[in-house]
């Protein structure tokens, strides 16, 4: 039996129709589009890592620094007068003990100002010129309690004005910024900031951050060995050098973050620099939360770049160098003394007037970009929830 193929059935050959190729092509996108989705969140994660990496090194070699100041014995100087006791006195001294230990508190407060700087101004103005309140009263006065005492009572006078010597680390972040060193405190007044003329430079709380750490042993070395060539660069091609996170983009610092919700600052904890309370809050009963530790606040805005946080004044840029203890409104006892009495303020707008705790503060959340909401916090990463 003979089969005859046509011309027709020689031209016919396997192959797939239009819409057979159209729906494998569909497949395939969605199976890509899924893979790439996987791959983007595996990427994103692996950022994540890599910038909480970066952190977690800066968070030991900050948190170093500052523990060092919960054991310092900063020099003061003091008139032995002072420290003596007086028969005018009733063999009380003219310094008293919470007095002394306010002091303490205040001058480690300033070291830290000035040593570890998260905005200019900490290293454009020189030391704080204290003043001391002591007690001076006649043998027919009470002696006071120095046990209780308040701020301010009547018994206080101004002796002098306490000058102080300029730290060494100070000086080696002013030369850094271009500021050139300082030799002596020249002030015997006011505090005022000392900047060359015709400077106007900047740095920002990143360099800040780079400059302090450059500046930090660690492990026996350098701390700037702890880090990779990746994890530094100048996004603004200022000179001054930041460390960064997955994104290319520059972590951020703040080193009294007085209104971060976060599990280190537990409102009314007793602050770690002043074992004794003396800081003013402590004494004035209408407050409802008192001092309590800051911790360093180290920050990346994460995947979206954006921080939605609040790094300065609300009004105008913190200071720390010029404020004074304004007191608070509930008593006349409270009120700010009548001499000036310099206090650097880790907790500057966290409290109003009346001494309530209004969380206003550094760190508290801001429409960093103008969107109506903070939801740019959301995606931050900092050394507060390295454990999360």
């Amino acid at each position: 039996m003979i089969i005859r193929l046509t011309t027709t059935d020689r031209l016919r050959r396997p192959s797939f129709t239009l819409v057979e190729l159209l729906t494998v092509i569909a497949i395939i996108g969605i199976m890509t589009s899924m893979v790439l989705f996987v791959l983007a969140g595996a990427q994103r994660d692996a950022y994540v890592a890599r910038t909480r990496g970066t952190i977690q090194k800066l968070h030991e070699v900050i948190m170093q620094r500052w523990e060092e100041y919960r054991y310092r014995a900063p020099k003061i100087h003091v008139q032995q007068d002072w420290l003596r006791p007086q028969l005018a006195m009733r063999g009380q001294v003219a310094l008293g003990p919470r007095e002394g230990a306010r002091l303490r508190m205040i001058v480690l407060r300033d070291l830290m100002r000035m040593e570890m700087p998260d905005r200019m101004s900490d290293i454009e103005y020189p030391p704080t010129i204290y003043k001391i309140a002591a007690f001076t009263f006649d043998n027919g006065e009470t002696p006071p309690n120095y046990a209780n005492d308040l701020p301010y009572p009547p018994s206080l006078a101004e002796l002098s004005m306490l000058p102080r010597e300029v730290p060494g680390q100070y000086n080696n972040l002013r030369q850094r910024a271009g500021l050139g060193s300082l030799t002596s405190n020249p002030y015997k007044g006011p505090v005022a900031s000392i900047v060359p003329t015709g400077y106007s430079g900047s740095i920002n709380s990143a360099e800040w951050l780079y400059y302090i750490i450059a500046a930090s042993n660690f492990q026996g070395g350098s701390a700037l060995e702890y880090f990779r060539p990746s994890e530094v660069g100048d996004t603004d091609d200022d000179g001054h050098l930041e460390f960064l996170d997955a994104w290319g983009n520059p972590i951020w610092w703040i080193r009294w973050p007085s209104s971060f919700e976060s599990p280190y600052n537990i409102y009314g904890a007793p602050d770690a620099m002043d074992p004794l309370h003396t800081d003013w809050r402590w004494n004035i009963s209408s407050v409802a939360d008192k001092p309590w530790t800051l911790v360093p606040l180290v920050i990346s805005s994460g995947p979206d770049g954006i921080f939605d946080i609040k790094f300065e004044g609300s009004s105008s840029p913190i200071i720390y160098a010029t404020q004074t203890w304004r007191g608070f409104t509930d008593s006349p006892a409270h009120k700010a003394p009548p001499i000036p009495y310099f206090f650097p303020d880790p907790y500057v707008e966290a409290y109003d007037n009346n001494g309530n705790l209004v969380k206003q503060g550094l760190g508290a959340l801001l429409d960093q970009d103008g969107d109506g909401s903070t939801d740019g916090s959301a995606d931050n990463i900092h050394n507060h929830n390295l454990t999360e």
